[in-house]
């Protein structure tokens, strides 16, 4: 793999880490704004709605951007970001960091994205995004763990300090090592990248994306409350349990990256939803017992990750010349369906009890396995005349290609 890739991963190695960390610094955020802790909560709830609305919107003003210009300057909003909240001395000077940090996240990740998939032949594409989506579960795995540590042991403060000088040294990095790349994508107008985002493919694609986040964060939300049995209240078996979690999710992002290039990589989210479905319709009987939860959090983890990079593929190659906007709301859409799935949770285990939300989770996961098998037909069904008509004039795209 190309050293560029390394790169980007790099940068959404820092990206996933800053999204997760602040939750862990979230008590001495407040001790030291002299908030409560629900008020400092209010830095994750912004960042979340921040992404979510500036990354369309971001995306279709820097769409002309030079593609290194662009990630450049998203890691240094994200380095900025963070160094206004590591120096504010009130709750609104943070959240405005925060805001700041989501809207170069925000551009950063689909971009990268792009950028990684044009870097590399055809049949690479699949693992170079599964490489760059990688960093982000590497963030939250590894990073997130060690940020919460370092702020324990040195404040919140330097941490972010830390943060914001390893996202900035991957900025400089940025700068020299993507030479060459600084050619500035096709011009597009507004329309035409609009009506490419209202295709029913790309409209299919989110369908499936917000469905399996809406399940999994319906769940994971309440891990503590899940998962109750099994460590019996215990926050650092809760934390292993969530450790499996993040390796079971690099182990699925590995097998996607192995497989999308293949015929077989067709099947990648079919099955990341049909194995989130299983898993939830098991956590019934294996949540009790530590054991059956790890397992349990090792499979859910893969399952539940590894239908990232082919989504990401998928809205790359239906989008055309509006594929990084369409990755942008891709990323937009995981984090409303998070809220929704966090505030649909807490209603079901308020009215109802561990298994009901689980059932509800499974059911949720069947629709997207529904949804799914719908644009498969769909991409059967548009492939099929395409395919009649161009007999004889090359190879036909592979199974991951089309989505079938």
């Amino acid at each position: 793999m190309s050293s560029r890739l390394y790169l980007l991963a790099a940068g959404t190695f820092f990206i996933g880490t800053d999204v997760f960390v602040i939750a862990g610094m979230l008590p001495g955020i407040a001790g030291s704004l002299d908030v409560s802790l629900s008020a400092a909560g209010q830095l994750m709830t912004v960042f979340s709605i921040g992404y979510a609305v500036l990354g369309p919107l971001l995306a279709g003003v820097t769409g002309r951007w030079a593609s290194r210009a662009r990630l450049t300057a998203a890691l240094l909003a994200v380095a900025l970001g963070n160094l206004v909240c590591a120096w504010a001395d009130s709750l609104p000077l943070a959240l405005s960091g925060r805001v700041l940090v989501a809207a170069g996240a925000s551009q950063f990740t689909p971009h990268a994205a792009a950028l990684a998939a044009s870097l590399v032949p055809g049949d690479r594409q699949g693992r170079a995004l599964a490489l760059v989506t990688g960093g982000m579960v590497a963030g939250s795995v590894a990073g997130v763990p060690a940020g919460t540590w370092a702020a324990a042991q040195f404040g919140w403060r330097p941490t972010l300090v830390v943060l914001a000088c390893g996202t900035a040294a991957v900025a400089a990095g940025l700068v020299a090592g993507m030479r060459g790349t600084d050619a500035k994508p096709s011009v597009t107008g507004v329309r035409e990248r609009l009506r490419a985002l209202r295709g029913p493919g790309v409209r299919g694609v989110l369908l499936i994306t917000v469905l399996a986040v809406l399940a999994e964060y319906s769940v994971l939300t309440y891990a503590g409350a899940v998962f109750g049995d099994a460590t019996a209240g215990d926050g650092s078996l809760l934390a292993v349990l969530l450790l499996a979690f993040g390796l079971g999710g690099l182990a699925g992002n590995g097998v996607a990256g192995a497989c999308l290039d293949r015929p077989g990589g067709r099947h990648l989210v079919l099955v990341s939803m049909a194995g989130m479905a299983a898993t939830f319709l098991a956590m019934p009987w294996l949540a009790g017992s530590f054991p059956g939860a790890l397992v349990t959090m090792v499979v859910w983890g893969a399952a539940g990750w590894m239908y990232a990079a082919p989504q990401q593929h998928r809205l790359l190659r239906l989008a055309g010349p509006a594929g990084p906007l369409a990755v942008s709301m891709n990323s937009s859409v995981i984090y409303v369906g998070a809220a929704l799935g966090g505030a649909t949770g807490g209603v079901l285990l308020d009215h109802l009890d561990r298994d009901g939300l689980l059932v509800q989770a499974a059911l949720v996961s069947l629709l997207a396995v529904a949804a799914e098998l719908r644009f498969r037909r769909r991409s059967a069904a548009v492939a099929q005349p395409a395919g009649a008509e161009s007999a004889g004039a090359g190879p036909a795209r592979t199974g991951a290609e089309t989505g079938r």
